[in-house]
């Protein structure tokens, strides 16, 4: 899955993750393209690329190791994936994070890739992890540092704690929207939301949800909005300050993007990571379309 040199035999050095929530403030770290070049090289500096491996052979950021998206939105999606502790920490110890690390992402998507793999690792106890602020593309094309080594990178063992505070499953949401106690942020395309594009076996949209789309959020650089511009399309949308929010799109990535923004302005937000690909599956789900409330089939 990695394509990067072990500088040591296999052996598995232990790590202890804390189980003490870090603030959402620290998970959804936002640093610019200036701020990591002055940070190259620094020893607990963990860079993460999550574009095509052939891309990342081609060249990367130095030091960065590359991360198959591609496996590990699939492995996500897995039936029961998303709480089994022995998968997760087989896949992240070759990653080399420790207690000390400081995990960065980017991606050539948008943040769509790096986003996922922030707030899978975030779930997963990772608490200093946070993504750049514009895509591989743009640090290349300022003539920043771009290198085809292949870091050497020592394996630890993590200990992985869930942070079922990041996360939501589709009890809570139906808890949610029966309480109205969570605003809920769609982060599909307008089409998704409006039924016209079918991606389950039901269209449409959670009751009382909000559609914010993850792409107008982000501009092609890969360098989100402003926060005032940001905070201008959540109150547009209906997000009130203050109050908790739950994230969904069809399969956990987009809702990521939504969900680092939506942290970085101050609100409480879990993802329904699962999201339309287990609610449109579902029989007993409520769902509103173009054409009103849908019963249930």
């Amino acid at each position: 899955m990695f394509s990067f040199r072990l500088a040591v035999p296999l052996v598995l050095l232990p790590v202890l993750a804390s189980a003490t929530p870090a603030s959402g403030a620290n998970l959804a770290r936002l640093v610019t393209l200036d701020e990591l070049q002055k940070r190259l090289g620094e020893e607990d500096l963990r860079i993460l690329d999550t574009r095509p491996r052939a891309d990342y052979e081609r060249g990367h950021l130095p030091g960065a190791v590359w991360v198959d998206a591609n496996a590990v939105e699939a492995m996500a999606a897995k039936p029961g994936a998303l709480t089994d502790r022995a998968l997760w920490e087989r896949w992240i110890a070759p990653l080399g994070i420790g207690p000390k690390s400081d995990v960065l992402v980017y991606d050539a998507r948008r943040q769509l890739d790096a986003a996922r793999l922030w707030w899978l690792l975030s779930y997963l106890g990772v608490e200093r992890v946070g993504l750049i602020n514009g895509n591989f593309s743009l640090w290349a094309s300022e003539k920043r540092p771009v290198t085809t080594d292949v870091p050497a990178v020592e394996p630890r063992a993590f200990k992985v704690v869930f942070r079922g505070d990041r996360h939501a499953t589709r009890d809570e949401v139906l808890a949610a929207v029966g309480s109205k106690s969570d605003a809920i942020v769609d982060a599909r395309s307008d089409a998704e939301y409006a039924g016209q594009d079918r991606r389950a076996r039901r269209v449409g949209h959670i009751p009382a949800s909000c559609s914010i789309e993850w792409v107008n959020l982000v501009d092609k650089d890969g360098r989100f909005l402003d926060d005032a511009a940001l905070a201008r399309k959540l109150a547009q949308a209906g997000v009130k300050p203050g109050e908790p929010v739950i994230a969904h799109c069809q399969g956990g990535g987009r809702a990521s993007v939504d969900a680092f923004v939506l942290e970085r302005l101050g609100f409480k937000t879990r993802n329904y990571y699962l999201g339309w690909s287990d609610w449109g599956n579902a029989s007993e789900t409520p769902i509103e379309n173009e054409k009103g409330p849908e019963s249930k089939k």
